[in-house]
């Protein structure tokens, strides 16, 4: 079985849109897929029930298994979430229940928040997670004037952290780029060798979407 930590170089940077089209695309090719969210911060109220924001929006979607370690109210970072609520999160759990959950799946999408060096819980970010449980990762980034900055620095520290990168990602890329986005790939590649798995159109149709996932080889 295959699992992959999908992470980026900041938050809000389509994490959860890029693991629902991943998803989606292991299933249409009848690949037993499930989605895994360890920590979620700004969980919400519901009819009494706590919701879990990323995985209400992959069942949107897509019904396949999904599950989670902690759900947690406030949307800050996992680690202050987990302080305002008073949870002490237990990081041995937490790869015991990824474990539990990706065993009867062929491949596991495993979500992260923020950036590698997103807090964690106490004295661990994201970065010393993904390290410990040597999942692959797949970081996700837009092509916006600066992030080529936040990339590199990205890669640098997952390079510190040995954290194999599998490649990356690069979301909402606009079908009228500025200068800087017109030759945002080119480069990018100029300063790094990590494999770019895909770009996906900015504001794409579902088929172009479907087309530009069905093509990632992982």
């Amino acid at each position: 079985m295959k699992k992959y930590f999908i992470t980026g170089i900041d938050t809000d940077i389509g994490k959860t849109f890029v693991s629902i089209g991943l998803c989606q695309s292991f299933k249409e090719k009848n690949i037993n897929v499930g989605y895994f969210k360890p920590l979620q911060s700004g969980a919400y109220l519901e009819n009494g029930i706590l919701k879990a924001p990323d995985i209400e929006e992959l069942k949107k979607y897509l019904s396949i298994p999904h599950g989670f370690s902690y759900l947690l109210k406030g949307e800050v970072s996992p680690y202050l979430a987990s302080k305002i609520n008073s949870i002490k999160i237990d990081t041995e759990k937490i790869k015991k229940d990824i474990e539990e959950f990706s065993s009867p799946l062929d491949v596991a999408i495993i979500e992260g928040a923020g950036g590698l060096y997103c807090p964690f819980c106490e004295n661990k970010t994201f970065a010393d997670f993904i390290s410990e449980i040597n999942i692959p990762a797949i970081i996700v980034a837009t092509p916006d004037l600066g992030r080529l900055n936040h990339i590199l620095m990205t890669l640098e520290c997952a390079k510190f952290k040995k954290i194999n990168v599998k490649g990356l990602i690069i979301n909402k890329m606009p079908k009228n780029p500025t200068v800087s986005e017109k030759y945002f790939l080119e480069e990018l590649k100029d300063f790094t060798d990590a494999e770019i798995l895909c770009t996906i159109p900015k504001n794409c149709t579902g088929e172009e979407l479907i087309s530009v996932f069905s093509k990632i080889n992982l």
